[in-house]
Parts: C-alpha cells; structure tokens; sequence
C-alpha cells in the first residue's frame, strides 16, 4: 500500500464510516435550532476519532487490541444512548420543553449552561459541542470503529498506517460536518417536527436494535 493508496484508502473509508446508520442517528439527534450545526458534526467526528486513532497506533506500536468484550460493552452503551436521544428528539417534536446546553456570553470568551427556560446552571469553557463529541467518543470504541483498528494494522508500514489514520479523521469530520448543515437546511425549509419525528424514531429503532443484537451475541 503505497502512502497515496493509504490517503485515498483512509478517506474512503471514513466517508463510509461517518455514514453507518448508527452514527446518522445519533448526529441528527442532536442538531438543534442553531446557527452552528456543522458544530455538532464536526465535534462527533472528532470524538469518534481519539479512541480510533489512539487505538490504531497502540496497535501498530505494540501490537494491542481491545478485547471484543470491551466493544461489546460500548456497543450496548452506544445504542442505551440512541434510544435516549431518540426519546428526547420525539418530546421535541411533540413540542415539550426540555433543558439544553446554552451558548451565550456576557463580556468574556463564550461557554455554556445547562438551560432549563430562564434558569441556567453551571458554566464552562467549551470547544466543541460537548453532548455530539461524548456520543463520538462512545462510538469511537465501539465495534464499528474496531474494525477501522483491524483496517489499520493491515498497512505495511508506520507511513502507510498514519497517511490511513489521518485521511479517515479529516474525511470523517468533514463528512459529519456536512451531514449536519443539510440536516439544519431540511428543518430550516420545513417540516421541521416531520424530521425531528423521524429522527426520534430512527435513533430509537437503531439503538434498540444495537443493544438486542449485543446482548444476544454475549448470550
């Protein structure tokens, strides 16, 4: 695998990977009535990438993988955390109101607070929107991501192995990041409770479907 092979072979992939099912579900669940969803994509791109990454180069350094009871383990979590961003993007298209995280800022650097209406509590710096980075992290241990690991320790060199890493973590961030701003410009042009309804109900069915299948493979 030449380095330019291991470029276009990381991006492809990454491309492929952002758009698993999974993983549009749980993005589309968290786009929320702002200015900024190429924001949430781009902060689970990220997310998902560390553990992929930190992985892959464990693996290609010494050899280590994570044991399948470990991507087992986060499988379930991952799809517990579908459901419950499906729940709670089907209260929102049901119009109930619902506490989120607040961006604002009031003479210093922007941060946010958990916004309940009027009332906020807490603050902090923030970076990257911290609820898509979270779920990428989950997804990025995930078994989904272990078979990216697998992809990675198939290059011949440490050259070839880095060119992958790096083209699937620019592709799969940009791919989210895309994702997200069509996602806003379909609420944006109508029939913004239709799509949130739908992507309650798909992050639900994925999630529920993710944590049946993991439990039956550990049974």
């Amino acid at each position: 695998m030449a380095l330019a092979s291991a470029l276009v072979a990381g991006g492809i992939v990454g491309i492929r990977h952002a758009l698993e099912l999974d993983h549009l579900a749980a993005v589309t669940t968290m786009v929320e009535d702002d200015g900024h969803p190429s924001f949430v994509g781009a902060s689970w791109g990220i997310g998902h990438s560390i553990p992929i990454v930190v992985a892959g180069l464990l693996f290609v350094a010494l050899g280590v993988r994570l044991p399948a009871s470990v991507t087992h383990f986060f499988e379930v979590v991952v799809g517990a955390v579908l459901v419950a961003l499906g729940v709670r993007m089907l209260l929102r298209a049901a119009g109930a109101s619902l506490p989120k995280l607040r961006d604002h800022a009031h003479g210093e650097p922007r941060h946010r607070h958990l916004a309940f209406g009027d009332v906020s509590l807490g603050t902090k710096h923030t970076h990257v929107h911290d609820e898509s980075f979270a779920v990428g992290v989950l997804h990025g241990f995930a078994g989904s991501g272990a078979l990216v690991v697998v992809m990675v320790s198939a290059a011949p060199g440490v050259g070839q192995a880095m060119a992958f890493l790096a083209a699937f973590v620019l592709l799969t961030v940009a791919t989210m990041a895309t994702v997200s701003v069509l996602w806003r410009r379909s609420m944006v042009a109508g029939g913004t409770r239709l799509l949130r309804a739908t992507a309650g109900i798909v992050g639900i069915a994925a999630g529920g479907l993710l944590v049946v299948e993991q439990v039956g493979a550990v049974v």
